[in-house]
């Protein structure tokens, strides 16, 4: 699969809680300057740079893999190709056993089902993690809320009432 279409599809079904927007009572030229808009604007600069790199490094890995698998594959050929034309240049009989070939075939099996069985217990690691991450954006708001009323009840303790 593609990189990017595959980075796209895990994108679309990413949803992203929706962002707080703080309040300020500063005009314009304070609020550039002060430290809550500076730090966000810096963290949206430098979120929009992983993003990007992100998708970049995406498609290279996927670009070297099929490039490597498409290297292993043209290799694997070649040399059955010239051993083969080798053995029949010199007339060897290479023709296998009943026995050789079932243990090949099912040692192949055996393989594949392994990868694949590393690829779902791969996937199901990373679904899961996902998950995790989602569960904690979404408590984020009330992890917020809960730590602002803690602000707040140390902070009445410190007010003077009148």
């Amino acid at each position: 699969m593609d990189g990017k279409k595959y980075q796209d599809s895990k994108r679309a079904q990413v949803q992203f809680p929706p962002q707080q927007k703080v309040q300020n009572k500063m005009t314009t030229n304070e609020t550039t300057k002060d430290v809550f808009s500076v730090y966000t604007k810096s963290f949206d600069k430098l979120k929009s740079a992983l993003d990007k790199s992100a998708a970049q490094s995406l498609q290279s890995y996927t670009s070297l893999n099929q490039e490597l698998v498409t290297s292993w594959t043209n290799f694997v050929h070649t040399a059955v190709t010239i051993q083969q034309s080798v053995a029949n240049k010199i007339g060897i009989n290479y023709s296998l056993p009943e026995q050789t070939i079932t243990a090949v075939s099912d040692a192949t099996e055996a393989i594949v089902k392994a990868v694949e069985t590393n690829n779902k217990v791969v996937q199901t690691a990373f679904d899961a993690t996902i998950q995790n991450v989602k569960t904690i954006n979404q408590n984020a708001s009330a992890f917020a809320e809960l730590n602002q009323n803690v602000i707040n009840s140390w902070l009445s303790a410190w007010k003077p009432r009148n």
